[in-house]
């Protein structure tokens, strides 16, 4: 009986040591789930910024795609030699506005009004925001008028 009473002792104090490490381990299991649930909560919170912040760097990015754009339009406009005939309507714009500031007085504020606006442009086109593709001299109606009727008189 002493046998069965040391084995019986045996097997109880090896089955206490087994529930209590059965115990610990369920403790850390459920501790372990529940920081695998916080670490899944904190990746996805990661990850959606990460996708705001990769959308916005997006967006970003196709607005200074098109701003390069605009800006090589732009320089490449400005590079663009002036011709002599555009120099001339240069002189004669210029030489209309000084008659008309001496001849029309309210052409003053009006010239200057629209002076301003003209500039707000060209800053808009510096900027990058909006393209320049128009000629920074246009020709007149005048040597338009000219070169039709110089080539209607070749036509006859």
């Amino acid at each position: 009986m002493e046998i069965n009473a040391s084995l019986l002792v045996g097997l109880a104090i090896g089955l206490i040591g087994v529930i209590i490490v059965w115990l610990g381990g369920l403790g850390k299991r459920r501790s372990l789930s529940k920081e695998l649930k916080e670490l899944k909560k904190h990746l996805n919170n990661q990850m959606e910024i990460n996708a705001k912040g990769t959308e916005t760097q997006k967006k970003e990015m196709e607005k200074l795609k098109k701003k390069n754009e605009n800006l090589q339009a732009t320089l490449a406009t400005f590079k663009a030699k002036t011709s002599t005939e555009e120099k001339r309507m240069l002189l004669i714009y210029d030489k209309a506005i000084h008659l008309m500031y001496e001849k029309a007085p309210g052409f003053a504020t009006t010239w200057e009004i629209i002076i301003k606006e003209a500039k707000d442009e060209l800053d808009m086109a510096d900027d990058g925001s909006e393209k320049l593709t128009k000629k920074i001299i246009r020709p007149s109606l005048f040597s338009k008028a000219k070169s039709l009727l110089t080539n209607q008189d070749n036509n006859e």
